[in-house]
């Protein structure tokens, strides 16, 4: 089949890599791999950010207008990255390649206090996300996000970017990709969250299942993913949140946030 996606068709996608290929090292790299990848779909913003182990990630490249970027690069550059789903992706050794958020999340993660509060904030209904090793402990993601008005990205867009990874890969690590002794990934303020959840003392099961509430899980796929009953899930949940001093998600997370954003230099 010559069609790859909507109008595109194959030798649309070839010739959007070979300029893509050619301008590795060139200023306009990153708006010629903008263009190459609408080829295969629509997207209302492109993110390419850096990450090394739990350092402040590095935003390599975005689109965004000065108020998302506060939020989408700022803000989530303090603290809330580690509840990314990509970027947990990552940590969790999740086959590197293109992933769709709603293949990385649970089905409760809309509900999440995270995505109320974050993704809602950014007004992005679904991710498409290219998830590339960068080293030891190192990734480079490059997001590309549909908004709140915009459907979510189907299986047509999902294969048409898969087809062209090869290529794509090569030629962004080839463009951004650094080596292990770069400096480039500062310590920052963000730290570990089962570290905080470990200085509050809550035990390991509880901050296991703390840890999953914030990243969207609901008592009943804790409970599937822990081989435990729901109703020793909501125990350990209620004896968390009476150690910190809690009575709701809502509160959860807001005190999670407080502690990525505070400066623990």
């Amino acid at each position: 089949m010559s069609k790859v996606v909507g109008d595109a068709t194959l030798a649309d996608w070839n010739a959007a890599l070979g300029d893509l290929i050619g301008q590795i090292g060139q200023e306009g790299f990153a708006l010629t791999l903008r263009r190459a990848l609408s080829v295969c779909t629509g997207f209302e913003s492109m993110v390419v950010t850096r990450y090394r182990g739990t350092s402040e990630p590095v935003c390599l490249f975005h689109d965004l207008d000065d108020v998302q970027a506060a939020i989408s690069v700022s803000f989530y550059a303090t603290g809330p990255f580690l509840l990314d789903p990509f970027y947990l992706a990552c940590r969790e050794g999740r086959t590197p390649g293109v992933w769709r958020l709603q293949d990385l999340v649970p089905p409760s993660f809309l509900l999440s206090e995270y995505y109320r509060r974050f993704y809602r904030r950014v007004r992005i209904r679904d991710e498409l996300g290219l998830l590339l090793p960068d080293g030891a402990e190192g990734w480079i993601i490059l997001s590309l996000a549909r908004s709140l008005r915009s459907p979510e990205f189907d299986e047509a867009a999902l294969a048409c970017v898969r087809s062209g990874l090869p290529p794509l890969a090569a030629a962004i690590r080839r463009h951004w990709g650094r080596p292990e002794s770069d400096a480039d990934a500062r310590p920052g303020r963000a730290q570990d969250l089962l570290g905080f959840l470990g200085a509050v003392s809550l035990s390991p099961r509880e901050a296991e299942i703390i840890h999953l509430v914030l990243r969207g899980h609901s008592s009943p796929t804790i409970a599937a993913s822990l081989g435990l009953a729901e109703g020793t899930v909501k125990v350990h949940r209620r004896n968390a949140y009476a150690k910190l001093g809690i009575s709701s998600q809502g509160e959860l997370f807001s005190m999670a946030t407080r502690y990525l954003v505070s400066d623990t230099d």
